[in-house]
């Protein structure tokens, strides 16, 4: 007995039937994937301004008192999230890159980690170092 053997149209390689996942899809036009790209980069600009305003913001309330190095640490505001660690010791009233780095390098804590990745003792440790 033969047996039958799918017309080329429907078979794949191996000659078994397509799947529904690897059937053809029509593709969507270039301008709807350009207008799709257009609003993922807005939103990905607004995000990125709304993230920089917010950092912006927790640095001037440092530099100007009303909020001090330790609560930030402390509570980790939303601003601060991925404010630099060096950037907010640096945001105080009369402190420097100098400073900032001798501070850290005691601990030690890289000046680029952004305050949201500081472990608990990394976090404890420059409380401590800054209320000495």
């Amino acid at each position: 007995m033969p047996v039958p053997v799918p017309s080329p149209v429907h078979a794949t390689p191996l000659g078994y039937p397509p799947c529904a996942a690897t059937a053809v899809h029509p593709q969507p036009s270039l301008a709807a994937v350009d207008r799709e790209r257009r609003a993922q980069r807005a939103a990905a600009l607004r995000r990125a301004n709304e993230v920089r305003s917010a950092r912006a913001a927790v640095k001037r309330e440092v530099q100007e008192g009303a909020l001090s190095v330790v609560e930030v640490l402390r509570r980790c505001p939303k601003g601060a999230e991925t404010l630099p660690v060096g950037e907010l010791l640096s945001a105080q009233h009369r402190w420097g890159d100098a400073r900032t780095l001798r501070v850290l390098r005691r601990i030690p804590i890289p000046e680029t980690k952004a305050i949201s990745r500081l472990t608990t003792r990394q976090r404890l440790a420059l409380i401590e170092a800054l209320t000495r």
